[in-house]
């Protein structure tokens, strides 16, 4: 006897479901925001030349990506952010 297990396929989740429209809306701004400043903080950081002598090779990229990913999600959580900016100039839209 074989036992096989079936599960219904799940709905995808609603951005606003269980959660008020500017809140979703707020969490979307905080992540576009963080992605631009990951993306701004990369792309800084290819500027400075590496010397070799203290580069730490290929974990120090890993850990670095983490830790400017990190930064990236705590600026877009600042007061007065592109995140604040965004959510600004879209709050009238979600009235509707």
């Amino acid at each position: 006897m074989r036992a096989e297990l079936t599960t219904a396929p799940s709905a995808p989740a609603a951005p606003a479901r269980g959660r008020d429209k500017e809140q979703a809306l707020k969490e979307a701004c905080e992540e576009f925001a963080a992605l631009f400043w990951e993306q701004a903080v990369r792309a800084m950081r290819r500027t400075v030349p590496k010397t070799g002598l203290l580069d730490g090779g290929a974990g120090e990229e890993v850990f670095q990506g983490l830790l400017d990913g990190e930064y990236a999600r705590q600026v877009a959580r600042a007061e007065g952010s592109l995140a604040a900016v965004l959510f600004r100039q879209l709050k009238p839209l979600t009235k509707n």
